[in-house]
């Protein structure tokens, strides 16, 4: 159960960062195929798990919640004052991940090299295409609550939960490129403020997250079950090019952010071996 937890706030903390993957923290964790067979469990006829599968779904997803919400301001905080070092320690946790990948999910199976070359495009496409975080307003305007405004946050959500899933793939990434990132992420940093125009988009945001999660686990299901070598190349190729485009090229680089950029780096293997550990 802890460990679900923990997998939980770690595909939370990692869907606000964009570039950062949750289905990437899910490898890391080891908790991607059983992720993937929980959730076609749930909708499977003769299943003898289902209540298994369901309470690890709650699990994860609080996990999730927990880590969308409450760790937001840490998050802020470490990319105000620390934003180098803090990219290191996630392009850490990503890189020591691969050998991890490799030993688990793919244990047996041939690296196919077209779907992995297709899996370092779209990534590399997507950064491409990355228009930037500018800035966001601490205290914003929201929109006034219509059907129209609804509908389009389900939209939001659903792709929010179909790449929340897909490692290599940032949800927050693909809303930036689409535009809606940044009014994302100011309704989850302003949840506590309890406002109507703020909680009802929430609301319909995580009914889209959950259409989003069941499409996309029905997907990979249907992938890794019939194609998995060539499905799992890909994921792979996704994961390598994650975390060559997160490295920032475009900081400022001195003797002190060198040291402990690279302490941040092997913080993140650390912990990524650590966690290989309980698998």
């Amino acid at each position: 159960m802890i460990k679900n937890l923990i997998g939980g706030i770690a595909v939370g903390i990692a869907n606000v960062i964009p570039g950062v993957s949750g289905g990437t923290m899910m490898v890391i964790l080891g908790i991607f195929n059983r992720m993937m067979e929980a959730i076609s469990g749930v909708f499977q006829k003769d299943n003898d798990h289902r209540k298994e599968d369901i309470l690890f779904l709650l699990q994860v997803l609080i996990g999730a919640a927990v880590g969308l919400i409450g760790f937001a301001k840490i998050l802020e905080f470490l990319f105000n004052h620390y934003p180098t070092q803090t990219m290191y320690w996630f392009i850490g946790l990503i890189a020591f991940s691969i050998p991890l990948f490799l030993k688990g999910e793919m244990k047996g199976e041939k690296i196919k090299i077209l779907p992995l070359i297709c899996g370092l495009a779209i990534i590399f496409g997507l950064e491409f295409l990355n228009p930037g975080e500018g800035s966001v307003e601490v205290n914003p305007s929201f929109p006034t609550v219509t059907l129209i405004l609804c509908l389009k946050m389900i939209l939001v959500g659903i792709i929010g939960g179909a790449t929340m899933l897909m490692p290599g793939v940032s949800g927050s990434m693909v809303l930036l490129i689409i535009g809606e990132y940044y009014l994302f992420k100011s309704y989850l940093a302003n949840v506590t403020s309890f406002q109507l125009d703020v909680l009802i988009p929430l609301c319909f945001i995580g009914i889209g997250v959950i259409l989003g999660i069941i499409l996309s686990a029905k997907v990979c299901d249907f992938f890794i079950k019939r194609y998995k070598a060539g499905f799992l190349s890909f994921i792979l190729g996704l994961i390598i090019a994650s975390s060559l485009v997160l490295i920032p090229f475009e900081a400022s680089y001195d003797v002190m952010v060198v040291v402990s950029s690279l302490l941040a780096l092997i913080f993140g293997g650390v912990i990524v071996l650590g966690l290989g550990k309980l698998q």
